[in-house]
């Protein structure tokens, strides 16, 4: 839940232009004011409940960004963003994968990526997806979205460590080379 970490967040601020959150446990009574961090006056939400899930986009007030929902597929928890820069826009979707869900997800986030790779190939797909990429088997429909929209994960060491586990279920997929949001 985000609403309890907001003063913990704030540290973040000078660091980022945009942060991503996944499992926000929101609902329509907690309202945009709330969450409400200087200099981020662009937040962008998909709620679940209080009790799980949801997503949710702040953008910095240093950039211009518009909300996408044309490209977000219904029963899928995810935002899609338009970034707007002088010489190329950048597409970024915000996702959560619940560990139950079923193969609509895949198709679902194929379906987005379908639209949005017809606009731009500046794609940014981030988020919790439930999925190890340590050891994801080629069989996985991630594995296959991967490979079809040649989208590459930009961390290779595992984001989850326990005494017993070692897993990257959250990766930064990206299109092309990072180094154009130098």
């Amino acid at each position: 839940s985000i609403r309890n970490k907001i003063e913990n967040l704030l540290f973040l601020t000078s660091e980022f232009d945009i942060l991503c959150f996944t499992e926000t446990h929101l609902d329509a009574n907690i309202l945009d004011r709330d969450l409400a961090i200087a200099g981020f006056s662009t937040i962008f939400r998909k709620d679940r409940n209080c009790f799980g899930g949801g997503v949710m986009i702040y953008v910095s007030d240093s950039l211009k960004a518009m909300r996408r929902s044309d490209l977000e597929p219904p029963n899928t928890e995810c935002i899609w963003i338009e970034i707007c820069n002088p010489t190329f826009n950048i597409f970024l979707c915000c996702t959560y994968r619940p560990p139950n869900s079923d193969s609509s997800f895949g198709e679902n986030i194929t379906c987005s990526l379908d639209k949005v790779s017809d606009i731009s190939n500046h794609i940014i797909v981030l988020g919790y997806l439930n999925v190890n990429f340590l050891n994801m088997p080629i069989s996985h429909k991630i594995h296959e979205i991967l490979l079809n929209f040649s989208l590459f994960n930009t961390i290779h060491e595992a984001t989850r460590i326990t005494q017993n586990t070692r897993k990257l279920i959250d990766p930064i997929l990206v299109t092309e080379d990072i180094s154009y949001f130098d």
